[in-house]
C-alpha cells in the first residue's frame, strides 16, 4: 500500500531545523519533498541552497541544473538566466553555462549580456588553446552583432592564425567593405594597417590601404601603397584603375595614359579605362586614335541601355569640336533612345549638314512618330501585332516618294526590338536592306538578330544567280586544304635546315608593328619601379630584334635605374602579429575610435592579452544596452534578486531605470538591494535620489521614506531614521508598521483637530 507523504509537513519541518542550524537534516527533510514532487522547482532551489551550505557543491550544482533546465524548456527564459548565474557563482569553470547563458540572452533579446558571456568563454577557451572553440564562439557573436567591427577582427584573426588566409582575407574585406559605407575611411587605414603588419606584401591590403588613402587626399602614401599593390601583382586591374585616377589627381596625363593602356592589354573589355584612355587622348588632341578607342565603349554602353554613358564620351569630342559622322550618328540615336527627341532632331540636323544632305523634310513627322509609337506598341505588345507607317511595311501601301532616311528603318526596328518583337523588327531591316543593300549599320543590326546575310560583295554582282552556280564547286575546298598542308610545311622548313636562314614565320611571331606596343607596356612597369618586369619585355623584343636600338637603350636605362631604386615602402611590422590583431579587436570597438598617425603605431592595450583587450569594448555596452528592452531588464533584476544575486538586479534595475516610467520602481529596489547587500551608505544615497524625482505620489513617497528610515536605522543613524519615519507617517499613518517604528525611536503622535503631527 503506497504511502501518502505530507509535502507540507516536511518542508515546515525542514524550516525547523534551517533555524536551529542543522542544516544536514533539513537537506534529509527535502530530499523526502523531492521524491514525492520532483517537478516542485522551489523546494529542488532550496534543496541546492541547502547543499551548498553543507559544503556539498556537486549535488548543489546537480540541483541548480536541473532546475535551469526546467526553466528553460517551459520558456521562463529570465528565470534560467537567473538560475544559471547562480551556477557561475558557485563553480565559473563550466564553460558551456557560458554558452548556454549567451544563448538565452541572445533569445531574450540581451545582445550586449549574449557577448559578455561569449567574451568569457573565447578567453577561457584561447587559455586552454582550444582555437576550434573559439572560432566557433565568435563566429555566434558575430552574428549576434553584425555591426561590431572588433568582434569581427578577432574572428579575422583566429582565421589568420589558424593558416586559413582566404577566410581570414575575405573577412577583413567585408569589414573594411562595411565602414567604407559608413565613410570611416580612416579606420579602414587602421584594419589593412594591422593585416600588413602580419601579411605585409598582401596585394588586396595594399590596395585597400591605398584607395583608404586616396580617399582621405593622402596621395603620397596612396601613391607608395598602390604601386606595392601593383608590384604584388602586376594584373590587378582594380589598383591599376586606382593608380590611374591617382594620376589624374596629380595631373600627371603622361602616366594616367600609360596606366590605361597597361590596364587594356591586360584587360581589354575594360570599360573604366578604355573610357578614361579616351578622355587622355581627347585632351591631347589625338582625336583618330581617341575615337578608335571610344568607339567599342560607346557601343557597348548603347547595347546595355547606358545612354548616359555613351554621351558622356560622345560630349567629351563634341565638345572639343570633333564631328565625325559617325560619332553624331551615335549620339543621335543615344539621344533618341533616352527620349529626348529635340537633342536628337538637332544632332541629325548638324550630321545632314556635315554629310552634304539636304536637311530631311520628315524631322517633325519624325519627331511626332518617335514619341506616338511606344504608346500604341506598349498596347499590342501582347498580342505581338503592332501597326507600322505604311512606308515601313515591306509590301505595304507605297507612298509618292521612297523613303531616303536609313535612320528611320532603324528606328522602328530598334523599337520592336524594345518590346521583344523580333519578327517585326527584321521585316523593317529586311526592308532597309533592300533600300540600302551596302549599310553596315543594318546588317550589323540583322546580323544581331541571328539573321544569315550574304557577303556585301555579292550583293552588288549584277548578275546573282550566275554566281551563284559558279560557287557551288567550293565543296571541294577542304580537299585542297588537306593537300596543301604538307606542301606547305616543307617548302617553310626545308630552307631553314639547309641555309640556316632565319624563317619568315619567325619574323611573324614577333611583328616589328608589335615593338610599340610592347615598349609602351615596358615604360608602365618602369615608372611603376616594376624593372625586372620591364626587363623582360627588352629581353623578349631583342630576341626576335637583336639590332634594335631603342630597345637596347631602354634596356640600359633599366639597369641604371635598377641599380638606386628603393623598395616601395609600406607598413612596418609590428613586433608580434598576435598583439597587432588583438589590438586591432580594442580599437575597431566604438562607433568612433581613437585613430593612429600611422598603421603600425602601438597603443598601451597591446601590450595586454586578450581578456584586457576584450574589456576595453565594454564601453559600448552601456550604449548598446540602452537600445534594449528595459522591461526585459527590469524583469531580469527580479529574478535575479529572487536567486539572491545582488549586484547582478543592481546592474539590471539601473539600466531599467532609463525607461521613466520604471525610473522610481528602479531607486526603490536598487536601494533595496543595497539594504539587504548590507551597504547602507549606498542604499540612503539612492532613496534620496528617487524622493527627488519629480511627479511622485504620496504613496510612493511615504513608501521609499519608510525605506530610507530603515537603511538609517540599520546603520545606527536612529535620529535620521527617526525623521524619515516620521515623513512617511505625515503621508500615510497607517502604513506598515511606521507608528511603533515612530514610538521606538523616541518619537510620540498627537492628534489635534482632526489632524495628526509629530514631537
Amino acid at each position: 500500500m503506497a504511502v501518502t507523504i505530507d509535502k507540507g509537513k516536511l518542508i515546515d519541518q525542514a524550516q525547523k531545523y534551517i533555524q536551529k542550524g542543522l542544516f544536514d537534516k533539513a537537506v534529509s527533510e527535502y530530499q523526502k519533498v523531492m521524491e514525492a514532487d520532483p517537478k516542485d522547482i522551489r523546494s529542488r532551489l532550496k534543496l541546492g541552497e541547502l547543499y551548498l551550505k553543507v559544503g556539498n557543491k556537486t549535488s548543489a550544482v546537480n540541483e541548480y541544473s536541473a532546475v535551469a533546465a526546467s526553466y528553460t524548456s517551459d520558456g521562463f527564459i529570465l528565470q534560467a538566466i537567473a538560475v544559471f548565474k547562480q551556477l557561475l557563482k558557485i563553480d565559473p569553470s563550466i564553460s558551456d553555462i557560458y554558452v548556454k547563458l549567451a544563448k538565452l540572452y541572445k533569445k531574450q533579446g540581451l545582445v550586449a549580456d549574449g557577448l559578455a558571456q561569449y567574451r568569457i568563454v573565447i578567453a577561457n577557451y584561447e587559455k586552454q588553446g582550444k582555437t576550434a572553440e573559439a572560432l566557433e564562439a565568435l563566429k555566434d557573436m558575430a552574428s549576434m552583432d553584425p555591426e561590431n567591427f572588433s568582434i569581427r577582427a578577432k574572428l579575422a584573426d583566429i582565421y589568420l592564425k589558424a593558416g586559413d588566409n582566404n577566410k581570414a582575407l575575405g573577412e577583413f574585406s567585408r569589414i573594411a567593405d562595411d565602414l567604407k559605407k559608413k565613410g570611416r575611411m580612416e579606420d579602414v587605414i587602421i584594419l589593412y594597417g594591422k593585416l600588413l603588419s602580419a601579411k605585409p606584401n598582401c596585394g588586396e591590403a595594399l590596395r585597400g590601404i591605398g584607395e583608404a588613402y586616396l580617399e582621405t587626399g593622402r596621395k603620397k602614401e596612396a601613391l607608395n601603397s598602390l604601386q606595392a599593390a601593383i608590384k604584388a601583382d602586376p594584373n590587378d586591374t582594380i589598383a591599376l584603375s586606382l593608380l590611374a585616377r591617382l594620376y589624374l589627381e596629380l595631373n600627371d596625363g603622361k602616366n594616367a595614359k600609360l596606366t590605361y593602356e597597361n590596364i587594356l592589354r591586360i584587360a581589354p573589355s575594360s570599360d573604366d579605362a578604355r573610357k578614361g584612355l579616351a578622355k587622355l587622348l581627347i585632351n591631347e588632341g589625338n582625336y583618330a586614335e581617341g575615337m578608335e578607342t571610344a568607339l567599342p565603349f560607346i557601343d557597348k554602353a548603347m547595347e546595355g541601355n547606358n545612354f548616359d554613358g555613351a554621351l558622356g564620351i560622345l560630349l567629351e569630342f563634341y565638345r572639343n569640336d570633333v564631328r565625325e559622322p559617325r560619332l553624331l550618328d551615335k549620339m543621335a540615336n543615344a539621344y533618341r533612345l533616352k527620349g529626348e527627341i529635340e537633342k536628337e532632331i538637332a544632332i541629325r540636323e548638324e550630321l545632314s549638314q556635315l554629310t552634304g544632305e539636304a536637311p530631311k523634310l520628315e524631322k517633325t513627322i519624325e519627331k511626332a512618330a518617335v514619341k506616338a509609337v511606344p504608346e500604341s506598341l506598349e498596347k499590342e505588345a501582347q498580342t505581338k501585332e503592332l501597326p507600322m507607317e505604311e512606308h515601313f511595311v515591306p509590301g505595304g501601301k507605297e507612298t509618292e516618294e521612297p523613303v531616303k532616311d536609313v535612320y528611320k528603318y532603324l528606328t522602328e526596328a530598334e523599337v520592336y526590338v524594345k518590346y521583344g518583337l523580333a519578327d517585326k523588327a527584321i521585316e523593317i531591316l529586311n526592308a532597309a536592306l533592300n533600300a540600302f543593300p551596302e549599310d553596315k549599320e543594318v546588317r550589323k543590326k540583322l546580323a544581331s538578330l541571328g539573321v544569315a546575310l550574304p557577303e556585301e560583295a555579292e550583293e552588288v554582282l549584277p548578275e546573282i544567280e550566275e554566281v551563284s552556280m559558279e560557287v557551288e564547286p567550293q565543296e571541294e575546298v577542304p580537299l585542297l586544304e588537306i593537300e596543301e598542308v604538307p606542301e606547305l610545311e616543307i617548302a617553310i622548313e626545308t630552307p631553314a635546315e639547309i641555309t640556316g636562314e632565319q624563317p619568315p614565320q619567325e619574323e611573324e611571331k614577333y611583328p616589328l608593328s608589335k615593338i610599340k606596343e610592347d615598349m609602351e607596356e615596358a615604360d608602365f612597369y618602369i615608372q611603376q619601379g616594376l624593372y625586372e618586369d620591364a626587363r623582360n619585355i627588352c629581353n623578349r623584343i631583342l630576341e626576335f630584334h637583336p639590332e634594335n636600338e631603342e630597345t637596347q637603350s631602354k634596356l640600359r636605362a633599366i639597369d641604371d635605374a635598377a641599380q638606386t631604386i628603393l623598395p616601395a615602402p609600406v607598413p612596418p611590422p609590428a613586433e608580434s602579429a598576435v598583439e597587432s590583431f588583438f589590438d586591432l579587436a580594442a580599437e575597431l570597438d566604438g562607433e568612433e575610435f581613437e585613430t593612429l598617425t600611422t598603421p603600425s603605431g602601438m597603443r598601451e592595450a597591446e601590450k595586454f592579452g586578450f581578456e584586457d583587450i576584450f574589456s576595453e569594448f565594454k564601453k559600448g555596452v552601456d550604449t548598446q544596452l540602452e537600445k534594449e528592452d528595459t522591461e526585459t531588464h527590469y524583469n531580469l533584476g527580479i529574478a535575479y534578486k529572487e536567486m539572491g544575486l545582488l549586484d547582478d538586479a543592481i546592474r539590471e534595475f539601473k539600466i531599467a531605470s532609463a525607461d521613466h516610467k520604471k525610473e522610481f520602481d528602479c531607486y526603490n529596489l536598487i536601494g533595496i538591494c543595497y539594504v539587504e547587500k548590507g551597504a547602507y551608505k549606498n542604499a540612503v544615497e539612492t532613496f534620496k535620489k528617487g524622493l527627488k524625482l519629480p511627479d511622485i505620489s504620496d504613496d510612493e513617497y511615504a513608501g521609499m521614506n519608510y525605506e530610507l528610515g530603515t537603511a538609517y536605522e540599520l546603520s545606527g543613524m536612529t535620529g535620521d531614521a527617526l525623521s524619515a519615519y516620521m515623513e512617511t507617517g505625515k503621508k500615510n499613518p497607517g502604513f506598515r508598521d511606521v507608528q511603533s517604528k515612530i514610538l521606538q525611536l523616541g518619537g510620540s503622535r498627537e492628534t489635534k483637530k482632526g489632524r495628526v503631527s509629530y514631537v
